[in-house]
């Protein structure tokens, strides 16, 4: 992960590219949180207000989210503001 600034004006503090048909999109957003936490992704639950499902649908994020897809999907979850496109995902603090 690269720290940076994003066109959103936060501060980046992680970015990695995926090939989606190899990384769920939501699975990404699980290990690049747990990594900026310092914790195992399967501990990550317990180190946040609430897990992912209660800020996104992870099933429809995985759906909208490939490596072919023109969108950009940006949310909050716990304190941090996650962009995701077709190329990879970004972190910021919110």
């Amino acid at each position: 992960m690269m720290m940076g600034d994003t066109d959103t004006g936060k501060e980046m503090i992680g970015k990695s590219n995926y090939s989606w048909s190899n990384t769920a999109p939501s699975i990404a957003v699980i290990d690049a949180i747990a990594a900026i936490e310092n914790v195992k992704s399967s501990d990550l639950e317990g180190s946040l207000d609430a897990p992912l499902f209660n800020y996104i649908d992870p099933e429809a994020l995985d759906r909208l989210i490939t490596s072919d897809s023109q969108i950009k999907v940006s949310f909050t979850f716990d304190e941090y503001y996650v962009l995701i496109d077709r190329d990879g995902l970004s972190v910021s603090y919110d």
